[in-house]
């Protein structure tokens, strides 16, 4: 490194510059700028001597690079970064090596081989999987974007993008399988215990083809929607997922991911914590034939008096010292149906909770329900437009005789159910769990249920952080590759997380690989962009040295 003096002609100030020698591809000699760092009679009013102390800290910083220490040269940082030159990120390059180390390149280019593909399916995956990261859009957009990441895929074509989509769908089972079998090896994977959770994503078009079909949104949507059942283990790591046409009932998604989980992984003994919309005598007599236990939300209301009587039944509570909450377990056997007639006998412990917190929280969603209730008494044409908190399960439509007060052929009338009202009033706060593992304390039983906010969570992140939704790709195996580009992406940012002690939110993490970027200053030099500390402790756990004020560009690619 170098020290520069360049003279203006307009006003005879010298410009200071920092300056590289290197040889070009002809290897004769030249000369390039690194950085501008001031001018120097306006440097020399504060630090006399401060054109020999940048010489010599040029050289030291050319010992540290050549010694691959970090040094930094102290200097005028008023000079902004030309913003019209393009960024490039290096974010993504933690997510790369986590990508390497799960050997998910290695599994791709088997499959590529044997298909004798004549593209890069691993480069589409890449690419695909780390823009989802840094940048989530259309694939349109991704390709046109791919820049965006330091020196890896200008050489993809468009077309291959929509090709690997299909070859990704076909890949789909093979890679879980290849996944699963790396995070057991490198003992990542916690199977202690297993969460499993619905939900689903939907479409901008209203077009239904038997796969994007209308069903019951999460985000309360009218077009068309695909459903989404997805396990994840005790450390938040994905396990596998399977998608469903849009109107499949959450009930009827379980039982093919656990088949495919028991009959591929190697997991042993589970024990599956779900909420009620996954609460079958299906699926728990599924669990149980396969040895495994359940520990999942049971519903109170619509069931009958008899569960609502267990759980209202004030004998047998244990309350903590505050009395806000209580609980009881209770034996109990579950008779089920079995397909050929038979039935079975299933032993449960049925938990039974009340926390006065849940009880404020339902009591304020229900809102003012006497004067709606009321309202509705006094107009009952407005309960054919209204469905407020199931308002319309209070209230059964009849034909009244005005004269008699007979049911029978005549004017329609609302009868209020006022035992049904007064009784699920009654059961607010109130929760119930079941579980065939009849050695778990209550206390266990609440505990592990609460983690569900795991796989909820994970949600969350693959809706909004990765924007997952709304789709914009339109054939079936296109959908499928694509929701396989979100779980990889979740998948790596779990493992980053895991490995970084889940200090950081993986929101944190995508911020922090979002804004470590370059931009180049000089031709092969690149300024970094301040980087967050989460990125820091990223690059500080897997060895990376991408905490340098600018590096050439063979050093970065060096990281790659």
């Amino acid at each position: 490194m170098n020290i520069h003096l360049a003279k203006s002609p307009s006003n005879g100030l010298h410009y200071v510059y920092l300056t590289e020698s290197y040889r070009d591809k002809d290897g004769l000699p030249k000369r390039r700028f690194i950085e501008k760092l001031g001018i120097l009679e306006e440097m020399q009013k504060t630090e006399p001597n401060v054109l020999e102390r940048l010489r010599q800290e040029a050289k030291a910083l050319t010992r540290a690079e050549q010694e691959n220490k970090l040094i930094s040269l102290t200097i005028d940082t008023s000079t902004d970064i030309d913003q019209s030159k393009p960024m490039m990120n290096i974010g993504y390059i933690p997510l790369k090596k986590i990508y390497e180390s799960l050997n998910i390149d290695k599994s791709m280019k088997r499959y590529q081989k044997a298909k004798k593909s004549k593209y890069d399916l691993d480069q589409i995956l890449r690419l695909l999987t780390f823009m989802r990261v840094i940048d989530p859009s259309s694939k349109l957009k991704t390709y046109e974007e791919r820049t965006k990441l330091f020196d890896e895929f200008e050489n993809i074509k468009l077309e291959s993008v929509y090709k690997g989509l299909d070859d990704l769908n076909e890949v789909k089972d093979e890679l879980m399988k290849h996944l699963n079998k790396e995070l057991m090896n490198q003992e990542l994977r916690d199977a202690s215990l297993v969460f499993y959770d619905v939900t689903n994503y939907y479409f901008e078009s209203d077009y239904t083809d038997g796969f994007r079909e209308k069903g019951v949104s999460k985000e309360k949507q009218t077009t068309g929607i695909v459903q989404m059942g997805l396990f994840i283990d005790n450390a938040g790591l994905p396990i596998t997922y399977e998608l469903f046409p849009g109107n499949t009932n959450d009930l009827k998604t379980m039982r093919p991911i656990l088949e495919k989980i028991k009959k591929q992984f190697n997991l042993g003994k589970l024990t599956i914590v779900g909420d009620k919309g996954n609460n079958s005598s299906t699926n728990l007599s599924m669990i149980e034939d396969y040895g495994d236990n359940y520990i999942i939300a049971q519903r109170i209301r619509n069931r009958g008096n008899r569960y609502s009587n267990i759980v209202l039944e004030q004998e047998g509570y244990e309350w903590n010292q505050d009395q806000s909450f209580k609980y009881k377990l209770i034996a109990f056997d579950k008779e089920i149906k079995q397909t050929d007639g038979s039935t079975k006998t299933i032993k449960e412990h049925l938990m039974c909770f009340w926390s006065k917190d849940e009880e404020v929280y339902q009591r304020t969603k229900r809102g003012l329900l006497d004067d709606k209730i009321q309202k509705f008494l006094d107009e009952p044409s407005l309960l054919n437009a209204s469905n407020s908190f199931g308002i319309k399960k209070y209230f059964k439509k009849v034909k009244i005789d005005n004269e008699t007060g007979e049911i029978l052929k005549g004017k329609d009338k609302y009868l209020f159910n006022q035992a049904k009202y007064e009784r699920d009033i009654a059961l607010d706060g109130y929760y119930t769990i079941v579980t065939n593992n009849l050695d778990l304390h209550p206390f266990d039983i609440i505990k592990h249920y609460r983690q569900l906010s795991k796989i909820e969570e994970s949600f969350k992140v693959t809706k909004s952080d990765l924007e997952g939704r709304p789709i914009y790709v339109w054939t079936e195996s296109h959908i499928r590759g694509h929701f396989l580009t979100c779980y990889l992406a979740l998948l790596l940012l779990r493992v980053l997380q895991l490995k970084l002690k889940n200090r950081y939110t993986v929101p944190q993490i995508i911020e922090g690989i979002r804004k470590a970027n370059v931009i180049e200053i000089a031709q092969d030099i690149f300024k970094l962009t301040p980087a967050t500390k989460s990125f820091y402790e990223l690059i500080h756990m897997l060895n990376l040295t991408l905490n340098k004020d600018f590096m050439k560009r063979e050093s970065i690619r060096k990281q790659l």
